[in-house]
């Protein structure tokens, strides 16, 4: 439903990018279970990143955040799972969920902020930047803009964005021309 990108999993106060202390930067991810469930999210995770290195730095790091039990053990049996196929041990680390800072405005929505008309359109909607952040249209926009998702999932949601005429046709354009998509 939406996304924010921040740092979590260390014990310094407050932290920032440029004085990040122990904290790994992260994205904290509001889904409805009844539309992706928890399991296709790890999978997600899974493919989009490379866990088979230690990482040179804790900023870097792999890291799952559980919020309760049975996440703590659906993260331990993808892992294994993992593990299993991709023949290697993963320097992935599943820790509790603590406390989640947000990063600061610049770092929040990257594919929106590289498609300026359409940033500015959500901009005028949400003049307040968390408003903007917490939106599910801002999100899925984010996504489209870093080629995620189809066109044809596109086209099927375009009038539910939020979008003027001219930023659903510029937001087509951004998916057109896209190499590849996931799902």
């Amino acid at each position: 439903m939406r996304t924010r990108v921040g740092y979590a999993g260390g014990t310094k106060k407050d932290p920032t990018y440029h004085s990040l202390g122990d904290h790994a930067e992260t994205i904290q991810i509001d889904f409805d279970p009844a539309r992706i469930s928890y399991a296709q999210l790890l999978h997600v995770f899974w493919a989009e990143h490379e866990p088979v290195s230690r990482q040179w730095s804790r900023q870097y790091m792999s890291m799952i955040h559980y919020h309760n039990d049975e996440q703590k053990r659906a993260d331990e049996a993808s892992k294994s799972r993992e593990e299993t196929k991709q023949k290697t041990r993963l320097f992935t680390e599943i820790v509790p969920a603590g406390e989640f800072y947000l990063a600061e405005d610049y770092h929040q929505k990257h594919y929106l902020r590289q498609v300026r008309e359409l940033l500015n359109e959500y901009l005028a909607i949400y003049p307040k930047l968390s408003d903007l952040i917490s939106s599910t249209a801002v999100a899925r926009v984010n996504g489209y803009a870093g080629h995620y998702g189809t066109i044809d999932g596109l086209k099927a949601e375009i009038d539910t964005l939020g979008l003027s005429p001219s930023g659903r046709e510029r937001l087509l354009q951004v998916m057109s021309r896209s190499t590849f998509s996931l799902r």
